[in-house]
């Protein structure tokens, strides 16, 4: 099983992954990452008069209810990903959900992303001739 020691990810096969922090992000696309700050949920140390005192963090005053929905919610990703890796391999777009399109040769391609049309700076009504 994989363990985390020293900012470092040891996995079962012997594969290490160095971290800059000590956690990892996986967004909504299934991308991953690692989180650098622990600004959510977290431990809190600090020293005076040399001793150690801990305390939590919980800046945004989460519920049990609620940090347990943020966990399922996380869960769900890491799920969808195993099972994206499963049904579309490992260098196929489709994993991060991603629409892929066929080029002339046949061959998968990732679809262009659509263009942004430039933000209309003025209203309709303040247009001037010159």
């Amino acid at each position: 099983m994989a363990e985390f020691k020293r900012q470092t990810f040891l996995l079962s096969t012997g594969k290490q992954i160095k971290l800059h922090g000590n956690s990892f992000f996986i967004s909504k696309s299934l991308e991953i990452g690692e989180g650098f700050v622990p600004n959510i949920f977290s431990l809190f140390e600090e020293q005076m008069g040399g001793k150690t005192y801990a305390t939590v963090s919980n800046p945004h005053k989460l519920t049990s209810e609620e940090l347990q929905e943020l966990a399922d919610y996380n869960i769900r990703l890491w799920l969808d990903l195993k099972d994206s890796i499963r049904n579309n391999g490992l260098s196929n777009p489709r994993i991060f959900g991603r629409e892929v399109g066929k080029s002339e040769d046949g061959t998968d391609e990732r679809s262009p992303k659509p263009k942004r049309e430039k933000p209309n700076l003025f209203k309709e009504s303040e247009k001037r001739e010159v």
